[in-house]
């Protein structure tokens, strides 16, 4: 059958598909490595682990790309004359990333942004078209010939349909294929000249492009302190001001991207030994409750910070991180 799991040599070929993209692809902005980033991110959050071909909505991937840029269309003051973004373009600034500028001067995080419906469904809509005209067009195009291995180039109006074994090979590589194509849309920045300037006042680029920004998380905290009324996720022990930290229940190792639903507070010492691991099921079990009795307040008071609050998303997350561990043999933290 053409839809059954893809034998092992099938998805290191597909892995190395991956790699010659990457190595060997051309790249006159940064779409490419976003669009790989949300097609392996939305095959966890839609998918699952079969051979089947798996149907996307563009809207959803426009969705992903504002995500992933607007962290970084963020002004930066590198002189007295002025500021920078990130150029994410050979030439002018990238067209989607024009749009979330404009729209970072009126709305202060992604998640007000959301919630004006009429300016969030044209945005969406505006980048869904150009991401099916950009990199969805070229992606597969390695020295001017076609190379369809992720999904045919014809595709239909409103949808991009992952080839068969395309979502499991996905799925099951989407840690490497983050951790590549973060490295080279780093690489990518890096040697665009026009980024020079504020490359000296940025010393963790990685941390600037991708990570959770510190201010927002100390904001997540305090609505999290109230909610386990400041006692440890883990411990269940109470916590003293500052002796605290937001942890992502699935590592930001596993799944580098946030939200709501899943933050949760660990006194320092639980933070520090769960690191990135996965905790064990007693605590998988307890955090799902957790989300199902404060989804109200989670997604009304974290949203806001900018962060998505998708109870249903962050379980399905959970799910492929469970397994994923299981499969491979993670090592389970319990307190």
């Amino acid at each position: 059958m053409i839809n059954c799991i893809p034998t092992a040599k099938e998805q290191l070929k597909f892995l190395k598909n991956i790699q010659l993209i990457l190595q060997s692809g051309s790249f006159s902005s940064t779409y490419k490595f976003a669009l790989l980033i949300s097609l392996s991110r939305l095959a966890i959050e839609k998918g699952e682990d079969s051979g089947e071909p798996l149907a996307l909505e563009y809207s959803g991937i426009a969705e992903k790309f504002i995500e992933l840029y607007w962290k970084q269309a963020v002004p930066y003051n590198f002189n007295d004359e002025g500021q920078l973004i990130l150029n994410q373009n050979n030439g002018k600034q990238a067209a989607i990333v024009n749009r979330i500028i404009e729209l970072r001067q009126i709305y202060s995080s992604l998640g007000l942004l959301r919630r004006d419906v009429a300016i969030w469904s044209k945005l969406v809509k505006d980048v869904a078209r150009t991401v099916k005209d950009m990199p969805v067009r070229y992606l597969q195009n390695i020295n001017g010939q076609n190379f369809e291995f992720i999904y045919k180039h014809a595709q239909a109006k409103q949808q991009l349909t992952l080839l068969p074994q395309v979502m499991f090979c996905l799925r099951q590589f989407s840690e490497i294929i983050e951790e590549l194509c973060q490295k080279r849309w780093i690489d990518y920045i890096r040697k665009n000249s026009s980024n020079e300037p504020i490359l000296n006042k940025l010393p963790n680029l990685e941390q600037f492009m991708f990570e959770p920004n510190r201010n927002q998380l100390n904001a997540v905290a305090n609505v999290l302190v109230e909610l386990q009324d400041c006692k440890c996720f883990y411990c269940n022990k109470p916590m003293r001001k500052g002796n605290y930290a937001v942890d992502h229940f699935i590592p930001w190792s596993m799944y580098p991207s946030d939200t709501g639903h899943n933050f949760v507070l660990a006194d320092s010492s639980c933070n520090a030994k769960k690191s990135n691991l996965l905790a064990s099921d007693e605590f998988l079990h307890k955090w799902r409750e957790r989300n199902e009795e404060q989804d109200l307040i989670i997604v009304d008071r974290i949203s806001v910070l900018g962060f998505l609050t998708d109870k249903e998303r962050s379980h399905k997350v959970a799910e492929w991180a469970y397994a994923q561990g299981k499969e491979n043999g993670y090592g389970f933290w319990s307190s």
